[in-house]
């Protein structure tokens, strides 16, 4: 796909994305992009305000004077610009804004997830090399699935390069006789940052040790993409449960996320026993796997097992918060998990937070954290300006972004701001369609005597004991951390209300009907 870049960033063609040269990925909203099209379209001239509300209004997008100024600055932000310093967007004061950013020589270049090479040691290589490179790169794309796209580009010069690599895996064979030899390289293709190194020896033809060295290598992308090793950790935006999600969401085709990670978390905590980055992470993913209860397509979770993992999560937390105190965002892990499972360390978790706020710079994760705890005690208000604060700062469109869309459409509809939560739902949809069957139960209304007809038809086909393990479900995940009574009933009414009305009033469990009271 052709490629435009200005100044640090790269783009589509069609403006739906951008990358900077670092390889970090930037989404743009419709409005932005179509704002940003206009711009680039028409380079050094002035657009005034009028001119720029008349375009968008052409592109079907509902906006004002008043709102271009808004506009512009969101976009600014998304590209990294300063309206005192402009590299892109400078402001004609009292008349609207023009383009200053020149177009670099334009790229044809090619994208991969992973790209294998540059291979060395090709040119004295045998058959059997040629043949064990192929199976590799053919093992890879097995394994990382169609959307990703893996290549195998032997004489690949990376310093040269136009194209759009994020990883790549630098090959050295040696054959000898029967044998090949082989060394591995994995980058972060951007940067060059080197990530692992190993080797691995092919005495056979068998495609049993290739499949091995295939599987070690997505290991080591999962683990840079889940669990950054020193002092980066530190500084990354997102929530660590975020990181795995976005891991196992890159490396499988699955919703049930937590099984993606299982087994590499295993294997990690195996060579690390000791670890407390990784018995967090555990815990992390052990909260994933209540979190997936409603899309696995076995048997809802029994109490008795819910209460199981939770212990275990309580342990691994509470266990590994003395060894982590210097770094914040596995601080910030430790007081999501705390919590989550209520009980009765809200406190603690509340003082976790804010000790991690005040000391890192991952404003949005601890943005985040800040907001469910204000949620949790009431404070509807503060806790969506915290969140709103996140969401500002998250890739439009990521697991993170769409994570904290859930978190504050969960804190509207326990104020019962039903007009604000609908907008909400509205951006969440956009980017995930999927998301309002996934969100049905919880966001079904009171007030309305029968429900769409598809989400009707999921009431229809539950069974009596899912149906009741659905309803502790959803009040484990979304009601029981609420202090108040009413911010708890508004969560549950819609859902125990159409429940009501399927299975009759013994549906609901008694310890749920005590804690919403009339819902």
């Amino acid at each position: 796909m052709r490629t435009i870049r200005f100044n640090d960033l790269t783009f589509d063609e069609d403006m739906l994305s951008a990358r900077r040269t670092d390889g970090t990925e930037l989404r743009l909203t419709r409005q932005e992009r179509a704002l940003l099209l206009h711009f680039t379209q028409q380079p050094g001239k002035l657009l005034t305000r009028r001119r720029l509300v008349e375009l968008m209004t052409r592109d079907a997008s509902d906006t004002s004077e008043r709102n271009i100024d808004f506009l512009v600055n969101r976009l600014r932000k998304v590209l990294g610009d300063n309206a005192r310093k402009p590299r892109f967007i400078a402001t004609q004061y009292g008349e609207g804004y023009v383009w200053i950013a020149r177009t670099m020589e334009p790229t044809c270049g090619r994208r991969a997830f992973l790209r294998l090479g540059p291979a060395y040691g090709m040119r004295r290589s045998t058959q059997r090399t040629h043949s064990t490179l192929a199976q590799l790169t053919q093992a890879l794309k097995n394994l990382m699935g169609s959307d990703r796209t893996v290549d195998c580009v032997p004489d690949w010069q990376p310093e040269k390069s136009t194209d759009d690599v994020t990883y790549s895996l630098d090959v050295s064979f040696h054959a000898e006789e029967e044998t090949v030899h082989a060394a591995f390289v994995l980058r972060h293709a951007a940067t060059r940052a080197v990530l692992s190194t190993f080797r691995a020896r092919f005495a056979s033809a068998r495609c049993r040790e290739i499949e091995q060295v295939a599987r070690d290598i997505q290991a080591d992308i999962w683990k840079n993409l889940a669990a950054p090793a020193g002092p980066a950790i530190a500084a990354l935006e997102k929530p660590l449960e975020v990181r795995l999600y976005e891991a196992a969401e890159l490396l499988a085709r699955t919703p049930v996320i937590w099984r993606e990670n299982e087994a590499q978390l295993a294997r990690a905590r195996t060579e690390k026993p000791d670890d407390p980055q990784l018995a967090i992470m555990w815990a992390l993913n052990l909260y994933m796997r209540l979190l997936s209860q409603a899309l696995e397509e076995t048997e809802m979770m029994p109490a008795d097992d819910w209460a199981a993992i939770e212990d275990e999560i309580e342990h691994l937390a509470l266990s590994s918060l003395p060894k982590v105190q210097d770094n914040p965002l596995l601080v910030l892990g430790v007081a999501k998990l705390l919590f989550f499972i209520d009980r009765g360390h809200a406190e603690l978790a509340a003082q976790l937070a804010d000790e991690a706020f005040a000391k890192s710079t991952a404003f949005a994760a601890a943005f985040a954290m800040q907001g469910q705890i204000r949620m949790a005690r009431g404070n509807i208000d503060e806790a969506i300006a915290y969140l709103d604060e996140a969401i500002e700062m998250s890739e439009i469109g990521s697991a993170f972004h769409r994570y904290l869309l859930v978190l504050k459409i969960t804190a509207l509809l326990a104020e019962d701001r039903r007009a604000a939560m609908e907008e909400v739902c509205a951006a969440l949809f956009a980017v995930k369609p999927q998301a309002r069957l996934e969100l049905a139960f919880l966001l079904a209304r009171a007030d309305t005597p029968r429900l769409p007809d598809d989400i009707e038809a999921m009431f229809a086909h539950l069974e009596e004991d899912r149906a009741r393990k659905l309803l502790a479900y959803i009040y484990n995940i979304f009601a029981r951390r609420f202090q108040r009574r009413r911010h708890r009933r508004n969560v549950m009414r819609g859902l125990i209300t159409h429940m009501k009305r399927h299975f009759g009033d013994a549906i609901v469990p008694d310890a749920i009907a005590q804690a919403v009271g009339g819902a």
